[in-house]
């Protein structure tokens, strides 16, 4: 019996790892505006299905999925993938995270540099022939701490990177982080609580789970500095946003940077109407070379699962 190499590409992937894929003898059937309905259709034969956050891989989805074997998401989050469902039928899930870490890193020390310099705000006035010059006064980021909650790739990139702007760097993360990296760095490991009372900047990097899903709401906004700035470039679904723009219109906080929002997207919602508030549209990983080097790893990734598992199962 052959083994089946057909790969569904449900959202548009740079070229190389298409090039790849095809040169490894995959047969891809590429389909970057499939509807829900034609996904349930066509994924009845393929082994592979590769999917941005565009393409929702729900549990009717995967119930149609007969030789379903591998998901592959060129990307950090799994947010559209039922991933109990794929777990219960045996189909893994491989994601690029790691093609991603410093796009993401950069745009969140680019967010706190524009929060401190009121940049987009200055532009905009600029723009329409408003000369704000002696009103938009900055703040340095050298010298200022910055706490970052959660430090996996990213958290450890944007720690780098902040500290490279001789930042004074304190972290959260549940687990001990690794003791080597925090003396190299000089970065104190510390408790949500005094992360967030002593932080100049306070930058979330963790994923959107049960256990932190709106981690932070009132209770923690008020812990933070009136003079404090928020940075979320993780999972809009960490903030209770209505909490959030009651801290920012009752000047509880200076300010935020959102590149997430936890619907989008976030039309009509209110936060982005801010003058305290930059909001981009969740472009972390937008940026030409995280892009090429998602859809390569995303490729030599099912590449390996399918020649670690050539014996095991993937046969029609």
């Amino acid at each position: 019996m052959n083994i089946n190499k057909k790969i569904l590409v449900c959202d548009k992937i740079e070229p190389e790892g298409i090039e790849l894929l095809k040169n490894a003898g995959f047969d891809l059937i590429e389909n970057p505006t499939i509807t829900h309905e034609e996904l349930i259709s066509i994924i009845k034969n393929v082994s592979v299905v590769i999917v941005r956050s565009r393409t929702k891989i729900t549990k009717d989805v995967l119930n149609s999925a007969e030789s379903l074997k591998l998901i592959g998401r060129p990307g950090t989050g799994v947010d559209n993938i039922d991933l109990s469902t794929a777990t219960e039928k045996n189909i893994d899930v491989i994601t690029s995270v790691e093609a991603s870490t410093n796009a993401v890193a950069e745009l969140t020390i680019s967010l706190a540099v524009s929060l401190a310099r009121s940049i987009p705000m200055a532009d905009a006035a600029l723009k329409n022939d408003l000369w704000l010059k002696n009103s938009l006064l900055g703040t340095e980021l050298r010298g200022k701490t910055f706490g970052i909650i959660g430090m996996g790739r990213i958290g450890r990139r944007t720690a780098q990177l902040a500290i490279a702007l001789e930042m004074n760097v304190i972290a959260f993360e549940k687990e001990i982080i690794d003791n080597e990296f925090l003396m190299k760095y000089e970065i104190k490991q510390v408790e949500l609580e005094e992360l967030l009372y002593k932080s100049d900047f306070v930058s979330l990097h963790l994923p959107s789970t049960p256990a932190t899903i709106h981690m932070m709401g009132r209770k923690q906004f008020d812990m933070m500095k009136n003079s404090a700035y928020l940075i979320n470039t993780a999972r809009g679904q960490l903030i209770i946003e209505s909490d959030l723009y009651q801290s920012l219109v009752n000047n509880k906080i200076a300010g935020a940077a959102l590149d997430v929002f936890s619907k989008e997207p976030p039309y009509g919602n209110k936060l982005i109407k801010l003058d305290n508030v930059i909001a981009t549209p969740h472009i972390g990983a937008q940026i030409v070379e995280a892009q090429k080097e998602a859809s390569i790893v995303i490729a030599q990734k099912i590449i390996k699962f399918f020649d670690d598992n050539k014996h095991d199962g993937l046969r029609n």
